[in-house]
């Protein structure tokens, strides 16, 4: 009977602590955590490409990608609802059209990109493609 009451209590300790990781995650802001930490590393899973993002003061964003270098300005637009995700706006301004890490060239500048936040933890926020994040195929780590 003592490892049936102990199989209990793991069980307990276990969603205690999932329920307490869930908690944390949704009262963090993504918004919050981007603003704290300037710089963030976005990691493709799966490959070897990570991309560095630099959220400049005033707005401002530098992305440095293999030899690509791109500069620009960016905005945060808040959930409208309590289920939609924040975003982040990057509007394109300056593209060196040197190739990315995915060895892409496209001259991104005079475009505009919406990613949607994910947060999972102060370490790790996804950008997602729907405001509902079911689709989240990238992320951001902060740099130490």
């Amino acid at each position: 009977m003592v490892y049936g009451t102990m199989k209990k209590g793991l069980l307990t300790l276990s969603l205690l602590m999932t329920t307490s990781l869930s908690a944390f995650a949704d009262n963090l802001s993504a918004i919050d955590v981007l603003k704290k930490n300037a710089n963030w590393d976005l990691v493709q899973p799966g490959t070897m490409c990570v991309e560095e993002y630099r959220f400049l003061s005033e707005g401002r964003v530098s992305i440095a990608s293999n030899q690509e270098r791109v500069t620009g300005s960016y905005s945060f637009i808040t959930g409208t609802d309590t289920f939609g995700l924040p975003a982040v706006v990057i509007s394109f301004e300056t593209d060196n059209q040197q190739p990315d890490c995915m060895g892409n060239n496209a001259n991104q500048a005079g475009t505009a990109s919406t990613n949607f936040l994910k947060i999972e933890s102060a370490q790790k926020i996804y950008f997602c493609l729907d405001a509902m994040g079911k689709s989240c195929p990238v992320y951001l780590k902060p740099v130490r």
